[in-house]
Order: C-alpha cells, then sequence, then structure tokens
C-alpha cells in the first residue's frame, strides 16, 4: 500500500469512527435536557461559523435554488431532526442498523428512477439482505422493543432518505466535496440557525453547560465540519466503494461504544441485524471493491 492509500485508508477509518460516534453523541443528547432542535442549532451554529472563512473565499456553485435548497436540507437540519428525533426513541444500535441499512437501498431506488442508474445481481442481492436485517429490526422492536421505538424507525427511514438523495444529487448534478460543505453549512446557518433562535422550542437556558459543549464541539466542528473534509478526501484517495465499504462497519462500532457509554445493551436480534445489513451493504458494492476497479472518481463519499 503506497502513502496516498493509507492516507486515505486513514481518513476513511476515522470518519467511520467519527460517524460511530456521532450516532451515540445523538442518543446522549436526545435523550438528556436539550431539545432535538437544540442539537440542530448547535451542529449547524458551530459548523457554519467553522465554514465561514470557506464560504468568503469560495465561489458558489452555479446551480438553480431549489437544487441548493435540496443539497442544503437532505445533509442539514431536516436530516438532523429525524436522526436525533429518532435517537429520542429508539437505541443506537437500531439507528445504526435502519439509517445505515436504509440509505444505500433508498440510494439505489433514487439512482435507477432519477438518474437511470442499472442495478445489477450483486446490488440486487445486497438490497435483499440489507432489508432482511432491517425488518428483523423493525420487528425486535415491535415485540420486544420498548412503547414507542418503531417512532423511532421511522424517524430513521427519514435521514436514510433524506442522506441518501443528498449522496445520489451531488453525484448527479457533479457537485464537489468543497461546494457540499459550503451549502449545508452557509444555508443552514442562515435559515436554520435563526429560525431555531427565535421560534423553536429550546430548553438551552436549564442545559448544563457541559452538554451544550458536547453536542456543540461533536456534532458541528466534528461531525459536520472535520468529517465533511475526511470523507472528501478519503474518496478521493481509495474511491467512492471502497469508502462506502469502510463506512459499512459504522453500526457495528456505535453498538460497542454504547454499550460502556450509555449502557445500551443490543439484543441478539440486533447484533444479528448489525451482522446481516453489513454483509449487505459489502455486497451491494458489488466483487468490483476487491478487484480494484473502484475509480478515484467514484463518488465524492
Amino acid at each position: 500500500m503506497n502513502r496516498e492509500a493509507a492516507l486515505g485508508v486513514g481518513a476513511g477509518v476515522a470518519v467511520m469512527l467519527l460517524f460511530s460516534g456521532m450516532l451515540v453523541v445523538s442518543r446522549f443528547g436526545a435523550t438528556s435536557d436539550l431539545t432535538v432542535y437544540d442539537m440542530a442549532g448547535l451542529r449547524f451554529g458551530v459548523a457554519g461559523m467553522c465554514t465561514l472563512p470557506i464560504i468568503l473565499r469560495t465561489r458558489w456553485p452555479r446551480l438553480e435554488l431549489w437544487k441548493v435548497m435540496i443539497i442544503a436540507a437532505t445533509s442539514g437540519s431536516p436530516f438532523a431532526l429525524f436522526l436525533f428525533g429518532g435517537m429520542s426513541y429508539a437505541p443506537v444500535a437500531h439507528g445504526g442498523i435502519v439509517t445505515n441499512g436504509a440509505m444505500p437501498v433508498i440510494a439505489a431506488g433514487i439512482g435507477w428512477v432519477v438518474f437511470g442508474a442499472r442495478l445489477g445481481g450483486w446490488r440486487v442481492i445486497g438490497i435483499v439482505m440489507i432489508v432482511g436485517g432491517v425488518l428483523a429490526t423493525g420487528w425486535d422492536a415491535l415485540v420486544n422493543g420498548m412503547p414507542g421505538q418503531w417512532r423511532g424507525h421511522l424517524l430513521f427511514l427519514g435521514a436514510a432518505a433524506c442522506n441518501a438523495t443528498f449522496l445520489t444529487t451531488v453525484r448527479g448534478w457533479g457537485i464537489t466535496a468543497l461546494q457540499s460543505l459550503v451549502i449545508v453549512n452557509g444555508v443552514n446557518l442562515a435559515l436554520y440557525v435563526p429560525l431555531w433562535l427565535l421560534a423553536l422550542p429550546s430548553n438551552l437556558a436549564a442545559t448544563p453547560w457541559p452538554e451544550i459543549v458536547l453536542q456543540g464541539v461533536y456534532q458541528g466542528l466534528v461531525a459536520a465540519f472535520v468529517a465533511s473534509i475526511l470523507i472528501a478526501h478519503a474518496a478521493r484517495m481509495l474511491g467512492g466503494m471502497r469508502q462506502a465499504a469502510i463506512m459499512s462497519g459504522a453500526p457495528a462500532v456505535a453498538v460497542l461504544i454504547a454499550i460502556p457509554a450509555l449502557g445500551e445493551i443490543p439484543s441478539g436480534i440486533s447484533i444479528v441485524g448489525v451482522v446481516v445489513v453489513t454483509a449487505g451493504i459489502l455486497v451491494a458494492l458489488g466483487p468490483g471493491l476487491l478487484s480494484g476497479s473502484a475509480s478515484p472518481r467514484a463518488g465524492n463519499g
């Protein structure tokens, strides 16, 4: 492995670990004194301020306003509110399985319907495995879970639909990682943060400052800013397929982190769901993952 590939792998693994940590931090925040609107406000307030110097020096892409708003929404506050809202009902294991599992399935559907992308045999098999793992998790929640966990699953599906739409459209419209960073953090800083401060339910004043700092630093600086830069670097060095393969490990890592951090012990079905969904994502990527055919231009991550 040459130095460039090693750096790409390092960045890819770092993103996977940071995303896994985000699931755990989101669950902690969603069950704390903060409202989900506070969590999203802290995320995009901090991320927006970090991105502001880049915004002032970067030429915005020439896109129709509706395309800008789709990109800003599907990786911005609606995505965050779906994810945080889901975490207020369901544990980290379910969030990782449903969100990460449903995302490639929905992305494949959007790519097929909107952009005419073909679904090969490997992808179909992988999708069937993913759907099986997600359905098993949903069944476990209905039969054995706490009342209302199904609401969290529906919200996780909303987060997955947002992220799948974001990834599919930025590739289809040729948006670079830097441009998407500017659009997402810039638009949400300008639109969502003032709306949150002026009109949305907030419990910021009654929340201990360590909880506020944790959400602001991790959600805003780490997840929405640093991880976005790292994933662009990893995708450029490794190709989108290999980066997606590394990211498939996020649900399992998040479950492991949640055990000591939150005291959440996954059920047997949840463990099976993590394994099946992870395997399904790898199968859906196809044999090109190992044959070296994944081009560095395969995607932005």
